[in-house]
């Protein structure tokens, strides 16, 4: 399950993928700042899958991805989970 479409929270167009819980932990990735978003709320996506184009939506100041990896609702450095 994840959310897709418009964030007022500066991020512009966003996509946030929850993963459910692994190893005891629930996981959620975030990415922001989309051009557009090719998925909908609600929808199953799978790894690999194309979800958005990046851009340079909401509070940028050039091209790019802003991701995000939460566990348990606290956001976390990603380089202990890629």
């Amino acid at each position: 399950m994840f959310s897709a479409g418009w964030g007022n929270d500066g991020g512009g167009n966003r996509v946030k993928i929850s993963h459910g819980v692994i190893n005891g932990d629930s996981l959620t990735t975030v990415y922001y700042h989309n051009t557009s978003v090719v998925v909908s709320s609600g929808q199953q996506v799978s790894q690999g899958q194309l979800i958005a184009y990046s851009g340079t939506t909401g509070n940028s100041t050039g091209c790019h991805v802003h991701f995000e990896t939460w566990v348990n609702g606290q956001a976390v450095d990603p380089m202990n989970l890629l």
